[in-house]
């Protein structure tokens, strides 16, 4: 009995202090531990907490978390009988472990919560994919999907509008399948004579990343009889008009690097990079400068002969129906041109300008109004064998594929 009775005045000792009047007062004692912690991923930048309230004493709750293999670290409390937290600062990326802790004047809970871990996804990763058969009305496109983020594609496909970065909120998208890897999608309803800025799209429960902007002109175009009785487009690419003199300016058109599909580069004011591509879609709208130093004259790290060969050739950049001419198909016309030169072209049917190029080294514009400079599909090494007029002169030339010059399309 009297240990007993020594035991229970220690352990009032402990539960008790004596106040001013010499009374005894009760000590608080930390609060119980909340329980059944869950967390959601709302979006790539939130993350929602939700627990059970055991206790009826506390002040509020402590909520820890830990990245990866870090420490944890207190990132919000909150106040009493409040069971719900919005994590908005989370990386992405990152496996976060969640932890809840009650807590009061005298400290935290002995334990916390269940510990909860869950995985931040990213965005998809993707490239949009080069236009072509353009027309008045409409193009194809697509992308390549080459990363999930870390949670499935639920929609792709591709948008476009009139202004720089269109986004999934316009109506003007197709709607392309789920999943990763490659897709093809169908432009429609475009007016004629108007800038479209297009962009691939890929949503998983991350949200919506986009692919490289390319842009499209739809335009109209009638055709011409060539020799030999052949069906050329009326104008160059990107041209607004035919030409009505060798010098006008409106019928210039856009300048290529050889086997670019029209994915911006082709734009006189372009940017440039000196980035090589190691694909056939450098999956940008730069024109790539190359120089002697790179080894190859080419805006590719390695030369793709296949290039713009045929009807149905990678990034044949005409309109449906249409090719880029081979060297022979040039050495026909050019007989016929009379005299021999610049007037000999432009007095041609096909009424060819001097639209001049841009140099390899830098992008930068040369021989407008004094040349006129057309590729051909046929490639000899590092070097295309390409139609040149000026004044005094008609000849083969021979560009680097990281040159730009002008393309004339004829009918397949």
């Amino acid at each position: 009995m009297k240990k007993i009775a020594i035991f229970l005045i220690i352990v009032t000792f402990i539960g008790c202090q004596k106040s001013e009047e010499g009374k005894m007062d009760l000590v608080p004692a930390a609060p119980i531990a909340p329980t059944e912690l869950k967390v959601t991923i709302v979006s790539k930048d939130q993350i929602d907490l939700t627990w059970k309230d055991n206790s009826n004493n506390e002040t509020g709750f402590k909520i820890e978390r830990k990245a990866d293999a870090g420490s944890f670290i207190e990132i919000a409390s909150t106040a009493a009988d409040i069971t719900s937290y919005s994590d908005k600062s989370v990386t992405l990326n990152t496996t976060n472990i969640y932890r809840v802790f009650s807590f009061n004047q005298v400290g935290k809970s002995v334990q916390n919560s269940n510990e909860q871990s869950i995985q931040t996804n990213t965005v998809p990763t993707l490239t949009t994919a080069p236009l072509t058969d353009i027309s008045s009305t409409g193009a194809k496109s697509g992308g390549n999907i080459s990363s999930d983020g870390g949670a499935a594609v639920i929609a792709r496909g591709v948008v476009w509008g009139t202004s720089t970065n269109p986004t999934i909120a316009l109506t003007t998208k197709t709607s392309d399948g789920t999943g990763t890897g490659s897709f093809q999608s169908a432009i429609t309803g475009l007016t004629v004579n108007t800038r479209y800025y297009v962009r691939a799209y890929a949503t998983n429960s991350a949200g919506t990343s986009y692919g490289n902007e390319v842009f499209i002109s739809a335009f109209t175009f009638e055709t011409v009889t060539g020799a030999n009785g052949r069906i050329w487009m009326d104008r160059n690419l990107g041209a607004t008009q035919v030409a009505t003199s060798s010098t006008d300016v409106a019928s210039y058109g856009d300048l290529y690097q050889w086997g670019r599909g029209p994915d911006g580069h082709q734009l006189r004011t372009s940017a440039t990079t000196t980035a090589r591509s190691s694909t056939d879609s450098p999956g940008n709208n730069l024109f790539i400068t190359a120089t002697a130093s790179s080894n190859s004259l080419d805006w590719r790290t390695t030369p793709n002969n296949n290039l713009w060969q045929g009807l149905n050739g990678q990034n044949n950049p005409c309109p449906t129906g249409f090719r880029i001419p081979t060297e022979a198909e040039w050495d026909v016309e050019r007989r016929r041109w009379l005299p021999a030169n610049s007037a000999g072209a432009y007095a041609s049917p096909l009424k060819l300008p001097l639209a001049g190029s841009r140099n390899t080294s830098d992008g930068s514009l040369d021989g407008v109004g004094t040349h006129g400079i057309y590729w051909s599909s046929s490639n000899t090494g590092i070097t295309v064998t390409s139609i040149s007029f000026a004044e005094k002169s008609l000849n083969w030339t021979g560009p680097y594929r990281s040159d730009a010059v002008s393309c004339r399309c004829i009918k397949d």
